[in-house]
């Protein structure tokens, strides 16, 4: 698995990228690979990519990471469908595997994405961690329930999480298969002073 911390990017109308928070396996809070269209994130290859979604309209390193730069982003553009939207998939230059699978919908509510993927959702609010310095949509997150400044819909069992806007709409359905921040804000302070690549 690739040895990264989570980097939290917002966005308006553009897809970002998602790296999962390395964690070890009785950290994982629920969370479990995600699959879309067979593909399993952390387990499935770019082979496989290529096999289900055919060839991508471009492939480069993703955005917002240290050199060597080894995490490189697919773009498929828009899908059409019953989950139409940006598709993007992530793959691990170093080994070959996936670790993220993306789309940003054309238009998608709170309430539609509750009616596709279904009610057993946990809403969990996060923040950013002190003491980092931050662009301005990038940085490391934390759990916090109480918070409403970044809002996810997380299908935890099915690797799903979904980014809302203040508005209550979808900016992005993220397949992962680790945690997509820390438990904590106690567990920033360590986690800060790691170097990390930036990301998502």
């Amino acid at each position: 698995m690739h040895q990264i911390s989570l980097l939290l990017l917002l966005f308006t109308h553009t897809i970002v990228s998602v790296y999962p928070f390395q964690t070890v396996p009785d950290k994982q809070r629920g969370w479990r690979p995600g699959t879309y269209r067979r593909l399993t994130i952390g387990k499935s290859t770019r082979v496989d990519m290529l096999r289900v979604l055919g060839k991508p309209l471009s492939s480069s390193p993703s955005a917002d990471q240290d050199p060597p730069k080894p995490i490189i982003w697919n773009d498929y553009g828009m899908i059409k469908g019953d989950l139409s939207g940006q598709l993007a998939v992530e793959v691990d230059s170093r080994n070959d595997r996936i670790v993220s699978i993306s789309i940003a919908p054309e238009e998608m509510s709170k309430e539609d994405a509750i009616r596709y993927f279904g009610k057993d959702y946990l809403l969990m609010g996060y923040e950013f961690c002190p003491d980092q310095l931050l662009d301005a949509d990038v940085g490391l997150v934390y759990e916090d329930p109480k918070s409403s400044s970044i809002d996810y819909l997380e299908y935890r069992v099915r690797g799903i999480a979904i980014h809302l806007d203040y508005r209550g709409n979808v900016n992005a359905i993220y397949y992962v298969n680790e945690p997509i921040g820390l438990a904590s804000k106690a567990e920033c302070k360590g986690a800060v002073r790691r170097p990390n690549r930036r990301r998502r």
